[in-house]
């Protein structure tokens, strides 16, 4: 059991909390009184109900009453899926707010490329995590559109590209819906609203820094010069 706790003090929970959490985890009822609690790890009961208190704000425990209407401190079966939403949600916030932060300081600035990567990291954990309902269906059609927008090489509206790709309307928006969703279906490009509700397809900015953007700039001057 200290073992466990130990590890997980590892992943950040607080010591305390963690031996709690170990102790309710591996009882034989799944669920402890205070007091048992208190017995079982030789601590006072204010640190049992700080630990508790701590567990519950981040629902990994609930307190639940016998029939002799005492409280116990019980974990769920779906402890872990909701854990894992909430990690989820957590780190789409942080995307989210990287990328707000990226229009305050413009893409091409330092504080910008930093936010990029920041939100590009986050974005790729909370994808990972959440398969965010779409079928393979769908990602293969925003795969088929972004083909599309690639070999048009310009912007094509909804009602153009379901023209093109002999689809229903409905269909084309569900995949550039899914795309808009999901940017790391595009990476490392992006697909942007432009005119009169035309998509274009343009690179990520946050792909490359500003130095090796302007390096990638080639005059025609020099073009020729390095075909000499």
């Amino acid at each position: 059991m200290e073992q466990f706790a130990t590890l997980l003090v590892g992943t950040g929970l607080p010591r305390m909390p963690a031996r709690v959490f170990v102790c309710l985890l591996t009882s034989d009822s799944g669920g402890l009184t205070s007091a048992e609690l208190v017995r079982q790890l030789q601590v006072g009961p204010a640190s049992v109900s700080k630990a508790i208190g701590y567990l519950e704000a981040i629902e990994l425990v609930r307190r639940t009453q016998d029939c002799g209407r005492r409280e116990r401190y019980v974990i769920d079966g779906d402890v872990w899926l909701r854990a894992f939403k909430a990690d989820t949600g957590a780190h789409a916030e942080v995307a989210a707010a990287a990328r707000y932060g990226i229009e305050i300081f413009g893409a091409g600035t330092p504080a910008g490329t930093r936010l990029g990567q920041m939100a590009q990291f986050f974005a790729w954990i909370s994808e990972q995590m959440n398969d965010s309902g779409l079928t393979d269906a769908v990602v293969h059609d925003a795969v088929t559109v972004l083909a599309a927008l690639v070999y048009a090489a310009r912007p094509l509206t909804v009602d153009e590209l379901a023209t093109a790709l002999d689809w229903p309307i409905q269909r084309v928006a569900d995949a550039l819906d899914a795309i808009s969703r999901r940017p790391i279906l595009s990476d490392p490009l992006t697909v942007e609203q432009v005119g009169r509700g035309a998509y274009a397809i343009t690179p990520r900015p946050d792909r490359l820094n500003p130095a090796q953007r302007d390096a990638l700039i080639v005059s025609p001057c020099s073009a020729r010069g390095t075909r000499k």
